[in-house]
């Protein structure tokens, strides 16, 4: 539990600094965004969303994001059932990806910004972790440059109540409106 309790805080602080300025999204001034993930369609899964900003230094970033796939129930994850946030888990895997634009400075990507949505509001943080039985390749855990005109997929791993399926997966980084996929039903 101490790992865990770890991993959040150091996960808190990366998405606190990584990717945040307060410039244009998509050519729009900016303003506070939203929190309501309910107000923009949902993507299907593979399929991304471009967004842009000014970082926090007054560089330009730019990058799509893209949640590929969703597997729950997944085999061969061999994690304490602790690290969950529910008795007796069972495990799910998502894979994204994101691609910095030729013209961008490098884009810090980080697990901190996605969550999966419940039905009833409720979020689930992914564990946080790279190895110790998670899907490879795992997405950063606490931040990784993608430079310009590259890009970098990786697999997040969660840890859900049995029979429980969520509906929206969300990325929601601070001064940007949350994109939301749906999850596909089986």
């Amino acid at each position: 539990m101490r790992i865990r309790t770890t991993v959040a805080a150091a996960l808190l602080l990366v998405g606190a600094t990584a990717c945040t300025g307060g410039g244009a999204v998509d050519g729009e001034a900016s303003s506070p965004a939203p929190t309501s993930t309910t107000a923009a369609k949902a993507l299907t899964l593979g399929s991304g969303r471009h967004w842009k900003d000014i970082d926090g230094d007054g560089s330009y970033i730019a990058a799509t994001t893209a949640a590929l796939t969703y597997t729950q129930p997944v085999k061969g994850v061999h994690l304490p059932d602790g690290l969950a946030d529910f008795p007796d888990p069972e495990w799910a895997v998502l894979e994204v990806r994101t691609c910095a634009d030729a013209d961008s400075t490098n884009v810090i990507v980080a697990q901190s910004p996605w969550t999966l949505r419940l039905a009833d509001g409720t979020r689930v943080k992914p564990l946080g972790l790279s190895g110790y039985g998670v899907p490879a390749p795992a997405y950063p855990v606490s931040g990784a440059a993608v430079g310009p005109g590259d890009c970098l997929r990786g697999k997040l791993t969660f840890g859900l109540a049995r029979g429980s399926r969520p509906d929206r997966i969300v990325y929601d980084v601070e001064r940007r409106p949350a994109v939301t996929w749906a999850v596909p039903r089986s």
